[in-house]
């Protein structure tokens, strides 16, 4: 009996605008419902190919996600309901 190897072709996602280059607008922990639409609805935070923001404010991004995490303004996660 033989097994089967399947390829399976990846989808590549094409990089978006970076929304903060757009706007003109450096990520900050302060801003909650900001940073809420780069989590996942599990809380985890989702990554660059996936919302299209460019290495720079991809990493200031996480830094203040991080920081409202520890201030208590986001959750670590989300509980599923």
């Amino acid at each position: 009996m033989r097994k089967i190897i399947r390829n399976f072709k990846r989808r590549i996602q094409r990089p978006k605008e970076c929304f903060f280059c757009k706007q003109k607008l450096e990520p900050d922990y302060k801003e909650i419902e900001a940073l809420k639409h780069f989590l996942s609805e599990r809380g985890k935070i989702t990554p660059r190919m996936h919302n299209g923001i460019c290495r720079k404010h991809q990493k200031k991004l996480m830094k203040s996600i991080k920081r409202a995490r520890f201030l208590a303004l986001l959750p670590f996660i989300v509980k599923p309901s």
